[in-house]
């Protein structure tokens, strides 16, 4: 039999009682296992119930989150085997039992409680989710990487580098952890509680896909970014074409290039708004992990490292036109052909060049002493007679 740590991350407005963590404790020592349970609350309700025994330890986690209070129990957790579980998502004792035997059996390192499984080899009929499912495993190992019951190994747990944000741990670890992985299947239970999307889990997506698929998720999001950008570069494009074929500009010849002055200064402005727009965007979102940097610097070396892209794209929505009647007529195609071409050069100078090193390492997973204080979690002295904020709304079978 195994020694278990039992996990119980909280999200605010959410309680367990000491009744049902004492149903969790005599369900595993019933299996047979040795049991110590930790209760990680959430720092933005920092609550848990007044349990005794020497086997229970509360704490609040330092970051908000499920993901960053499942983490936290993982650093202190003590167990051969760890157990995450999310107790308002109405997973039964005995799917609580469940996914600790295939690590007992040595089957697997990472055993999730899978909602999404089949119990047989076949995906059941008219199942989207069943089908969702099966794309996720391909992927992440799991048909349910949004599981709140899952096991791993203390070993494996150690040698993740993980990086925890928003509700979905199982997801974190799924991505971040090797092993081999196996799904229990089970039922949907009752009493389940459905998470809303927050902010933190779209976030929590968009570093995993970095983590996973590198450059690949950036171009994706660097072209999202600058179609938006292109929306703004033709909408002011337009907008100032009208306005200066209205003054004396029109009657002018633009230096160096030729052509108008007006079409030229609709350009250079067009040009300069998107460059902005697009330098805000990519800072904040595709190369995210480079936002605490000197923002004068970084947008010094994002136009100097753009400037054969904003030259080149100048340049054709200028000299198209002139060679062109297709793009003398539309001119507005003229400079989606610049953008299009300055993408590739922009992305590579962006990416390697202006944001090219990390300013936050991910936090390696290691084992910590109970008494450390650099842990950034604190342990929750509960004084006697303190009343939780909301009682759970899952009560064991």
């Amino acid at each position: 039999m195994a020694s278990v740590s039992l996990i119980l991350p909280l999200a605010p407005g959410s309680l367990l009682t000491a009744e049902a963590i004492e149903k969790f404790r005599k369900c595993l020592e019933g299996a047979g296992h040795t049991v110590d349970v930790l209760g990680i609350a959430d720092p933005r309700s920092p609550h848990l119930p007044l349990v005794a025994g020497s086997w229970w330890r509360s704490l609040v986690a330092s970051e908000p989150g499920l993901a960053s209070a499942s983490v936290a129990g993982l650093r202190r957790a003590k167990g051969d085997v760890l157990v995450v579980l999310d107790h308002d998502r109405g997973y039964t004792l005995e799917d609580l039992t469940g996914v600790i035997e295939p690590i007992e059996r040595h089957d697997a390192d990472l055993v999730v409680a899978s909602r999404n499984a089949s119990r047989g080899s076949e995906v059941r009929p008219g199942r989207v989710a069943a089908w969702a499912g099966l794309a996720a495993r391909r992927v992440l190992g799991s048909t349910d990487p949004f599981s709140g019951l899952l096991a791993i190994t203390r070993d494996l747990a150690r040698s993740a580098e993980l990086e925890p944000l928003g509700s979905c741990f199982t997801l974190e670890l799924l991505a971040r952890a090797g092993g081999q992985r196996q799904d229990l299947a089970v039922g949907r239970g009752r009493g389940t509680t459905r998470r809303r999307v927050q902010i933190d889990d779209i976030r929590h997506l968009k570093r995993l896909g970095d983590h996973k698929f590198g450059n690949i998720s950036r171009l994706i999001q660097f072209c999202v970014v600058g179609a938006s950008g292109m929306v703004v570069d033709l909408s002011c494009y337009a907008l100032f074409q009208w306005l200066f074929s209205r003054t004396n500009l029109a009657a002018m010849t633009a230096p160096v290039v030729g052509g108008s002055l007006a079409l030229a200064m609709a350009g250079a402005c067009s040009i300069a708004l998107a460059l902005i727009w697009n330098f805000s965007l990519n800072r904040r979102l595709t190369f995210s992990y480079a936002r605490h940097g000197s923002l004068f610097h970084q947008f010094f070396g994002y136009v100097l490292s753009n400037a054969l892209g904003v030259a080149l794209s100048f340049s054709l929505r200028l000299i198209l036109p002139r060679q062109f009647s297709f793009f003398n007529r539309h001119r507005l195609a003229a400079a989606l052909v610049g953008i299009v071409a300055a993408t590739g050069i922009s992305f590579t100078m962006a990416r390697w060049f202006v944001f090219g090193r990390r300013s936050v390492s991910p936090v390696e997973l290691q084992p910590q002493d109970e008494d450390e204080e650099n842990l950034g979690e604190t342990t929750l002295a509960v004084a006697e007679g303190a009343e939780p904020a909301h009682l759970s709304s899952f009560e064991p079978s």
